[in-house]
């Protein structure tokens, strides 16, 4: 099913569409890690990954320890759709690794867009189905997959990515430790 209004798939005013996106969009370079969003703040941009790759993770103060949920790479929107959505304090923590792009508009410069162009509020519906289906894989692969299949899938869904972040995020995405990484890949060998 497509969620796309007709208006929508008109090129016309596609582009019409696109046009005024790019004329509110901003575009930041990022040569060292940086957050650009922090647990307890509420998300007031979305931004697309042009180049590079950002993570989302939740901080466990009782562990001093961080469990990476999300991994976007180029392509990628990315936001905290629930605090960006309902305007409430986000519990993620995103972060942008160095060499990324990224193109941002603000929710702000966003609803100017929905009254501009009423039918383009289906990017909501978008932005929801998107992360509805990347949490639903998300869910499904820790509880059905091996770590092993996980890191086989997280390498084929995310080419070159353990030269873009570290050991401890890929593990900690993975849901295992450092340590239990090394030893699957000593064991499997590199895939």
């Amino acid at each position: 099913m497509n969620p796309l209004p007709n208006e929508l798939k008109s090129e016309t005013n596609f582009k019409a569409i696109m046009d005024f996106i790019d004329s509110k969009t901003s575009v930041s370079f990022h040569t060292h890690r940086q957050l650009l969003l922090n647990a307890g703040q509420v998300a007031d941009h979305i931004y697309f990954v042009e180049n590079g790759i950002a993570r989302g993770y939740y901080y466990d103060d009782k562990r001093d320890k961080e469990h990476t949920a999300c991994l976007w790479d180029a392509g990628s929107i990315v936001t905290e759709p629930n605090s960006f959505l309902k305007k409430i304090p986000s519990d993620l923590y995103i972060e942008v690794m160095p060499g990324s792009k990224l193109l941002s508009i603000s929710r702000h410069q966003l609803f100017e867009l929905y009254i501009a162009f009423p039918y383009a509020e289906a990017f909501n519906t978008c932005l929801t189905l998107q992360y509805i289906s990347y949490n639903s894989k998300r869910i499904h692969d820790l509880i059905g997959l091996t770590a092993w299949k996980r890191y086989l899938e997280l390498l084929q869904r995310h080419p070159k990515i353990e030269q873009k972040i570290s050991k401890e995020i890929i593990s900690s995405y993975l849901g295992i430790t450092p340590q239990s990484l090394s030893r699957l890949i000593k064991i499997n060998g590199h895939p």
